[in-house]
């Protein structure tokens, strides 16, 4: 950790604490993969609704390589390249009578440029974290869940059990175990102004294998989604993913201390 994360010093030393600390821990594990995992990983999955480089405790923010992690073998030509190409592509360059780091750009900054269309022709960063909510709820340890219920043979409404913060996601888990054949499942969200969510429901198996993904349509200004889902004879149980993709009045920025969070409401009906 002490020589990744001193070879970021040299590189930018205006990165953001949180990420910084995520990004040597990636490279550290990368060299000792023996290693135990420790209570990092199990601390960063429980606050799924945090930003990811959210500083709050150093377990947390080193339990957020489970990010870049996965950003690097996801993306990576090659282990580390990922992270260590972050910080070329955002060295800190400050004037020599500043008082302050130039911090701009950030390793975010990088990412939404570097991995546009990297999904599919006119994808953004956006859909990249929406990937990683995805990839993250069947991590292991998993990413804790907002609400685990059995099939709603009438309607039932829930609520966020924590706001949701940029970059941050809440997840829903539905059994199919009482759904009669045939039945579909209404999905109607809404989350709060100024929010930007993306919501997207997973098909398990009875192995917890995905064997489908159905995306919710929403416009990047709204606050409401709706869908009903078919073709779900087969499935074992229905993981919904909500994730707030960023403010609506800004990218969005590691180097702010505060982030606004945002609740979401979400009714969920078999038919």
């Amino acid at each position: 950790r002490a020589v990744a994360r001193g070879s970021q010093w040299r590189a930018a030393p205006a990165a953001d604490e949180a990420s910084a600390r995520a990004e040597a821990e990636t490279l550290a594990r990368l060299v000792t993969p023996c290693a135990a995992g420790g209570p990092d990983l199990p601390a960063f999955q429980a606050l799924p609704e945090r930003t990811v480089v959210d500083p709050g405790s150093a377990s947390y923010e080193r339990g957020a390589s489970a990010f870049f992690g996965w950003l690097d073998a996801t993306f990576g030509a090659r282990p580390g390249a990922l992270v260590v190409g972050l910080w070329s592509l955002a060295p800190t360059r400050t004037p020599i009578d500043a008082l302050r780091w130039a911090a701009s750009p950030t390793g975010f900054d990088v990412l939404g440029e570097s991995l546009r269309g990297a999904l599919w022709a006119g994808s953004t960063i956006d859909d990249i974290f929406v990937r990683f909510a995805v990839a993250r709820a069947r991590m292991e340890p998993p990413a804790r869940t907002a609400w685990h219920i059995p099939w709603p043979t009438a309607a039932r409404r829930l609520g966020s059990s924590a706001p949701v913060a940029p970059t941050g996601a809440s997840y829903v888990l539905v059994d199919r175990g009482a759904a009669p054949p045939g039945s579909k499942l209404r999905v109607e969200a809404e989350w709060e102004d100024y929010g930007r969510f993306r919501w997207i429901v997973v098909k398990l198996d009875a192995g917890g294998r995905a064997t489908g993904e159905v995306p919710i349509p929403s416009l990047d200004r709204a606050t409401h989604a709706s869908m009903t889902l078919e073709s779900l004879d087969g499935v074992d149980q229905l993981l919904i993913a909500c994730v707030n993709v960023g403010s609506t009045e800004h990218p969005f920025d590691p180097d702010q201390t505060e982030w606004e969070p945002h609740g979401w409401r979400l009714t969920l009906e078999g038919e």
